[in-house]
């Protein structure tokens, strides 16, 4: 597990909402598990489960680390880095104001409300009005277009090529 992400499994308060990373997490849905000690016994298998629940992506083992679990390797592999950066930003803010709470930015609900909503378009691309060729629309004859990207994919895709490039493929994919 992640340093940063360990450190804050260890917190009382866990994720906080300090950083579009975080947002990120927090929409995927965070769960929290107690520590049992090492998660080697086969018993512990339902309460992890349980915990999780039907719809959360990202399991909190408090004073372990976190598990992702999403439904593509390519939108696993972006929970995970998302959470490891609100993670460490966490941190570091946590750090600079001497781990008082008081001292870091945190959003109100309404704007808590609104990083939510831009979190669930994360994917889209800032809408650009273009010039339709019939101006039937009421804002004269302009329209809206917005791309959609698999930003989870374009992600694992990269860090794909970029280890094959490193380590090649033979040494990756045995």
């Amino acid at each position: 597990h992640d340093l940063d992400a360990t450190a804050v499994s260890q917190t009382n308060f866990g994720i906080l909402p300090l950083s579009q990373e975080s947002t990120y997490a927090l929409t995927k849905g965070v769960s929290y598990h107690p520590f049992e000690g090492s998660a080697n016994d086969l018993s512990e298998q339902p309460r992890l489960v349980k915990n999780l629940g039907p719809t959360n992506q990202i399991l909190i083992l408090e004073d372990h680390g976190p598990i992702v679990a999403c439904p593509t390797i390519e939108e696993a592999f972006a929970g995970m880095y998302f959470l490891t950066r609100a993670c460490k930003f966490q941190i570091k803010s946590l750090s600079a104001a001497g781990g008082d709470l008081s001292k870091i930015h945190m959003p109100d609900d309404e704007l808590l409300d609104e990083m939510v909503r831009r979190m669930k378009k994360f994917d889209h691309a800032p809408s650009a009005v273009v010039a339709n060729s019939t101006p039937t629309s009421s804002n004269g004859g302009k329209v809206e277009e917005e791309e959609v990207h698999d930003t989870p994919g374009l992600m694992f895709a990269y860090a794909r090529r970029s280890a094959e490039k490193v380590f090649g493929t033979d040494s990756i994919y045995r």
